[in-house]
């Protein structure tokens, strides 16, 4: 989640626009007082451009975010979770909120937080499971949602607020008894497979982030995206 950060700080700013950027990438001078605060509006300016996309700097819409397969392999025999999570598709990270910002140019440092209120992905499921005496395998749709998912400096994201999770299909062929206690089991067991999955899902966003970040730092050098001072005094473009 870190890219993220690098690519809505490292590309925006307000004030002034560079005949060679484009209008909706504004800018942000390295000695602005203010530059924090030029940067969190720059943010919420791009903001619908990352729903979007934007095709001709390569980025990809983010609603929603395709990602590649998740596969889980943990804990001991007796409580054992083997899973792979396929098709997977992430909305709502565009909806982010930022709760504070601190930019130092001089480092190159960008210190924020900032809250995602409903993280919602779906895809499909394999499972092999083996918790306490109860062993059992299914694969159908799996979805998941996350509320007020907050992420700090380093885009490590911390859960405050409710996770859950389903699993459709669960022992479809194994008897409506067993299906239930496995549902229920699930259920109980819904913060275990939300820690197993949340760090394999945020290494994916970061990855696609990543990459969203290179397609614009490659086209624009960083004397461009945060200049010096003004040139010809240039007013901002809104449009």
């Amino acid at each position: 989640m870190k890219s993220l950060l690098i690519f809505v700080l490292g590309c925006l700013g307000c004030g002034l626009v560079d005949a060679n950027i484009p209008s909706y990438i504004k800018l942000c001078k390295r000695t602005d007082p203010n530059v924090s605060q030029c940067l969190r509006e720059s943010i919420e300016y791009l903001r619908p451009k990352l729903k979007e996309g934007i095709p001709e700097l390569n980025v990809p819409s983010l609603e929603p975010l395709p990602l590649n397969e998740i596969r889980l392999n943990s804990g001991p025999n007796q409580a054992r979770i083997n899973a792979n999570i396929s098709n997977l598709l992430v909305h709502g990270p565009t909806t982010f909120k930022i709760n504070d910002l601190k930019a130092d140019l001089k480092r190159t440092r960008f210190l924020t937080q900032f809250t995602i209120p409903t993280l919602y992905f779906e895809g499909n499921y394999e499972l092999d499971m083996n918790v306490l005496f109860i062993k059992y395998q299914g694969r159908g749709p799996i979805n998941g949602t996350f509320t007020n998912y907050v992420f700090n400096c380093l885009m490590k994201a911390d859960k405050t607020g409710k996770s859950q999770l389903f699993l459709g299909n669960l022992f479809s062929d194994n008897g409506e008894v067993l299906a239930r206690a496995s549902q229920d089991l699930i259920e109980q067991n819904t913060d275990v497979l939300i820690d197993e999955i949340k760090p394999t899902l945020e290494q994916g966003l970061a990855e696609k982030f990543t990459k969203i970040a290179n397609s614009i730092m490659d086209r624009y050098p960083y004397d461009e995206l945060f200049p010096q001072k003004e040139k010809n005094d240039i007013v901002c473009i809104q449009g």
